[in-house]
C-alpha cells in the first residue's frame, strides 16, 4: 500500500474512529477523485508520486487541486 494511502487511512480512523476497512474505502476513493491513485488500483500516478515524496506539513499546505 503506498504512504500516501497508508497515511489517509490512519488519518481517517484516528479522527472519525471508523473502521480500518471503510477508512480503507473512503481514503481509497478520495484519492482517486484528486487524481493521486489511478482509478480502480491503488497505484500512484504521477501526481500522487509528487504528493507522497512531500512532508504531511506541505501536503496540508498545498491541496490537491480537484
Amino acid at each position: 500500500m503506498p504512504g500516501l494511502l497508508d497515511d489517509a487511512v490512519n488519518r481517517i480512523v484516528q479522527r472519525s474512529g471508523v473502521p480500518k476497512s471503510n477508512a480503507f474505502a473512503m481514503a481509497t476513493s478520495a484519492l482517486q477523485k484528486s487524481g493521486s491513485l489511478k482509478p480502480g488500483t491503488n497505484q500512484l500516478t504521477a501526481q500522487g508520486r509528487k504528493r507522497q515524496a512531500m512532508s504531511p506539513a506541505q501536503r496540508r499546505a498545498n491541496p490537491p487541486k480537484s
